[in-house]
């Protein structure tokens, strides 16, 4: 018989017996013979090893390899990087769903350019399912205009081509002077032919020779077509969104903060404007989940101005539903809000957003949000505008009591050097996106002029002074289609270490002064967003007992010169231990 007083000596040998036991289990995937930056301070290795979801071993070849077993899938690196999988903490992951079937077509014209660009669009989609697009021939529109010179001919689809390539699709799209054009597959589902008259308020273009449609509708008659278009479906949202999962996973991406709600809540609001337009339902997320299809991990912004509404909802701060996470409540100020106008326009100075109501109900929401233990992360872009926010920020802080904060500014394009500082005291967490500020090279010093201008876009002042960057590409783009945003985290590397657009341009760097260093970079693509949404014990890095969120890629980026870092090729990404992509 045992004594009694053995038994916790016992149990303690067994428990350690246990351990060794699982420690000597074989791993299920095993990466070696590379350069492993860990980003967590401990020397680079060689090798890692994974068992179900987590990494049980960093360090030399020899030693992780001692781990291998009959089932183990083992990666030769051949000198390849590996890092934490990157984190893109701002994305609008339905717009990029939407943009699979909604095409920003401002910059095409030419008839050729824009049959190529339908037939890259219906590539993976099921037959039958429509593309719509809008603003064809806007651009060369536009530059004519600012030129005071005479408006360029509108495009005129070739018919024929079009249908060639979209047999199976009905395609709608809209001109930049607002005729529309359908082709054939569209145009039966209309149940429209040559002998079809013309609506009332509109007219159909018809071959002089023949009176054979040529899709070219105009006034009414293109409305009527656009009122056809069958609203969008969770079925079809699936559909974009497994593309898109391809789309992060092709980059390295294995986590997104996106921009959501709940449209639980959503149904039951009376909205002033638009103002979850760039909001991801998380019902999408949740049926992929139950699919078992979703192959990023999800941190889900909620919406600011409801934030009573999330918490009787039941929506909990740091919650888990399996890869979705909630903590974090999105809200907007301003677009481009100035304390004194533009040196470029002496009578603006910006104005609120209008997703904006009044400074007292955001400074209400900010404060009941963090009261209930939400962290506000709000889209600021002006002087005023940072002014403002953090005003409202310190006074949320003073009235709440003591917790652990991870607020964040969206964007911080002009703050003041005083709100630089003051943001760095308070702490606080910034989200940069290098396509913003390379879009705005040429307009930013003649727009704000040169005192301004030095706090635009100020990524090294903002990081000296205390705050913690996320470099995010808001992925896709602008609401319109009209400025889409790079994904690709090594394409954001590069302009965030050099200050210049994916053309190089400007030579050297425009305030090259603020350019990140490449392990800052990485930082803000892993370690920072990680601590965003408080899962910085979980993975960001790669370390032991934390999630095996790995991507791998073709070369060293750290050793490479800036100009090679958006050629590397991303070789593996990997979700809690499985490979999700795979060049």
């Amino acid at each position: 018989m045992i004594p009694v007083g053995a038994l916790p000596r016992l149990a303690l040998a067994v428990l350690a017996c246990a351990a060794v036991a699982s420690a000597e289990a074989p791993a299920d995937l095993i990466l070696h013979g590379g350069r492993v930056h860990t980003m967590d301070l401990a020397p680079d290795a060689a090798a890692v090893a994974v068992r179900g979801d987590r990494i049980i071993k960093v360090g030399a070849d020899d030693d992780v390899l001692k781990l291998r077993g009959p089932a183990t899938t083992v990666v030769p690196l051949a000198g390849r990087l590996v890092l934490p999988g990157f984190i893109d903490a701002h994305t609008h992951f339905e717009n990029a769903i939407d943009w699979r079937f909604r095409l920003g077509l401002h910059g095409i014209s030419d008839p050729a350019t824009l049959t190529a660009r339908l037939a890259a669009a219906v590539r993976g989609l099921p037959a039958g399912m429509w593309i719509v697009g809008g603003d064809v021939g806007a651009s060369a529109a536009w530059e004519a205009e600012a030129r005071k010179a005479p408006l360029p001919a509108p495009l005129t689809p070739d018919l024929d081509a079009i249908d060639a390539v979209t047999p199976d699709h009905p395609v709608l799209i809209r001109r930049h002077d607002l005729a529309y054009f359908a082709n054939s597959a569209a145009l039966r589902r209309a149940r429209w032919g040559p002998a079809t008259p013309d609506p009332r308020g509109g007219r159909m273009g018809r071959d002089p020779a023949t009176g054979a449609l040529t899709g070219m509708l105009y006034g009414r008659a293109g409305e009527r077509i656009a009122e056809l278009v069958p609203p969008s479906t969770m079925a079809q949202k699936l559909v974009g969104a497994r593309a898109a999962l391809a789309d992060l996973a092709a980059v390295g991406i294995t986590s997104i903060h996106d921009v959501a709600r709940l449209d639980a809540v959503t149904q039951g609001q009376h909205f002033h404007t638009h103002v979850e337009r760039s909001s991801t339902s998380v019902d999408i997320f949740r049926e992929l989940q139950r699919r078992g299809e979703l192959t990023a991990r999800v941190y889900a912004f909620l919406t600011l101005p409801l934030w009573k509404q999330v918490v009787e909802a039941g929506i909990r701060p740091r919650s888990d539903e399996g890869l979705i996470r909630f903590g974090a409540l999105k809200g907007f100020i301003d677009g481009f809000l100035m304390e004194q106008p533009y040196d470029d326009d002496p009578d603006f100075a910006g104005e609120f957003t209008f997703r904006f109501t009044t400074a007292e109900d955001m400074e209400r929401a900010v404060a009941g949000a963090d009261r209930n233990g939400f962290d506000p992360v709000v889209h600021t872009i002006g002087d005023r505008a940072h002014r403002l926010l953090l005003d409202w920020y310190e006074s949320a802080i003073a009235r709440n009591p003591v917790r652990d904060r991870r607020f964040r500014i969206i964007h911080a394009w002009y703050p003041s050097a005083a709100d630089i500082a003051r943001a760095g005291r308070m702490k606080l967490i910034a989200d940069i996106t290098p396509q913003h500020m390379t879009r705005g090279i040429r307009s930013v010093d003649r727009s704000l002029g040169p005192e301004r201008a030095r706090t635009a876009h100020a990524w090294r002042q903002l990081r000296s002074a205390g705050v913690r960057l996320n470099i995010v590409s808001d992925w896709p783009g602008s609401f319109n289609e009209q400025e889409p945003t790079p994904l690709a985290p090594l394409e954001n590397i590069f302009m965030a270490v050099t200050r210049q657009g994916l053309d190089g341009l400007p030579a050297g760097g425009w305030h090259a002064e603020e350019r990140l260093t490449v392990e800052e970079a990485l930082e803000a693509y892993t370690v920072n967003p990680a601590f965003s949404s408080y899962e910085e014990d979980r993975k960001g890095t790669i370390t032991e007992g934390k999630l095996a969120d790995i991507v791998v890629l073709s070369r060293d980026i750290l050793s490479a010169r800036p100009e090679e870092i958006r050629q590397a090729q991303v070789d593996y990404t990997i979700l809690g231990g499985r490979i999700v992509h795979q060049r």
